[in-house]
């Protein structure tokens, strides 16, 4: 039987220094039947022309050049080209595990999942922690319950951490601009996947890294709220409605306007309906303090 092609998208942009380490991972796969997508995001450094010694090698990988235009538009332009019935992303300075493919693909066939998503190590290169999910879970997604676990933790909100069918990846486009563009991504996965597995298998390497084209540039950091109003928009579009994603928008603001301490902004004013809805989706404790900060800082409402 014909072994399922992978497409494994991989932005590339100042990494000079990791993706070596990214593409052996890869090609070194315990499953071979892989479509190896390198896309340079316009990279300045010489990340592309290491890939593309790579490429001369190994014939699964192909390298393309284009114009910078951020992660989530290098994203969407390797699903344009990707063929293969499974699409993984990964970023370029991390790593996998040797087995992260044929334990996802394993997985999905046997349980003809639409995603599998598993655990990650986080590692600055010294240590080392594991997030992982507890044990095996399958979620039909009858009434959006797959959805609901967007609410749970940081592995729910991850795109590369997971293996997704064609047919489901081919749905969902990155926003173009956001750099926290998976808090967008992984919620329509979430809705639109018919079923959902997680497991407690450890597959991906996530680098601390402060110049990869995912950790890197300029902060910006009010894109995590933008990214979850276009998620809140395009899912009430699509039928669903639900008000944790109003508390989830909520809770953004609240640290967006407490997280001007460290100097990269400063809130001065806000739209008055804005803080009443802010105030309305917060618990009691996180209420209290938001009142104090805007208080404290002197914020302007604006009617």
């Amino acid at each position: 039987m014909k072994q399922p092609l992978i497409s494994v998208i991989i932005p590339v942009y100042g990494v000079e220094k990791y993706i070596a380490q990214c593409l052996e991972s890869i090609i070194n796969q315990t499953y071979k039947n892989l479509e190896i997508i390198v896309v340079n995001d316009g990279t300045k450094d010489r990340s592309a022309k290491i890939a593309k010694e790579y490429a001369a090698k190994d014939s699964r990988i192909k390298v393309y050049d284009f114009k910078n235009g951020g992660l989530s538009v290098a994203r969407n332009r390797g699903l344009e080209i990707a063929t293969g019935d499974y699409i993984s992303y990964i970023d370029s300075d991390d790593w996998l595990d040797k087995k992260m493919y044929e334990t996802l693909l394993d997985a999905a066939m046997k349980n003809d999942a639409d995603m599998v998503k598993c655990g990650i190590i986080e590692t600055n290169g010294i240590t080392e922690e594991k997030l992982t999910f507890s044990d095996i879970k399958i979620i039909s997604n009858e009434q959006n319950k797959a959805l609901e676990n967007y609410f749970n933790g940081m592995l729910w909100t991850l795109a590369w951490n997971g293996l997704y069918k064609k047919e489901l990846a081919k749905k969902v486009k990155f926003p173009d601009n956001v750099v926290h563009e998976d808090n967008y991504s992984s919620g329509m996965f979430l809705y639109l996947a018919k079923k959902v597995l997680v497991m407690p298998f450890c597959g991906n390497y996530y680098r601390f890294n402060d110049q990869g084209i995912s950790k890197g540039g300029v902060k910006k950091p009010l894109d995590k709220i933008l990214a979850i109003s276009k998620l809140k928009k395009d899912l009430l579009a699509l039928g669903f409605s639900d008000k944790k994603l109003d508390w989830k928008l909520s809770v953004e603001f609240y640290h967006f306007v407490r997280g001007w301490n460290d100097n990269m902004y400063r809130v001065v004013a806000m739209h008055k309906d804005l803080y009443d809805y802010v105030m309305s989706n917060l618990d009691a404790r996180r209420k209290i303090s938001f009142w104090w900060m805007c208080k404290k800082k002197k914020v302007r409402l604006i009617k």
